[in-house]
């Protein structure tokens, strides 16, 4: 009983495991030019708007684009900002600015 117990936790971990990998997976491969990717979507439509308001805030359209990503990730499954963070670096090659971590932790935390 106790060897079936053992299998299952070690199976459902492993599982876990591979659709948290697949998810990132996704989020990367759509994040540039994809579906994740809001930078062009967002230049169409707020092309003569310097600054789009989300809630009380204004953002420019780099850090509102950033905003959608980070909410749409959290729609893939992706629970943790600390994560989210460290994807949106990783996709980008760079770290985040103090407004850029604002904007993911607003789209993160958003209520849609």
């Amino acid at each position: 009983m106790k060897k079936l117990l053992l299998i299952l936790l070690v199976s459902t971990s492993v599982f876990t495991f591979a659709q948290q990998t697949d998810k990132e997976t996704y989020i990367k491969k759509e994040s540039v030019g994809g579906k994740l990717d809001f930078t062009k979507r967002i230049e169409e439509k707020y092309k003569d708007a310097p600054f789009i308001k989300f809630g009380d805030t204004l953002f420019n359209k780099k850090d509102f684009a950033i905003l959608l990503w980070a909410a749409n990730v959290r729609t893939a499954g992706i629970e943790s900002l600390d994560v989210t963070e460290k994807l949106w670096e990783e996709i980008n090659k760079r770290n985040l600015s103090d407004a850029e971590k604002k904007a993911l932790k607003t789209g993160f935390e958003a209520k849609f």
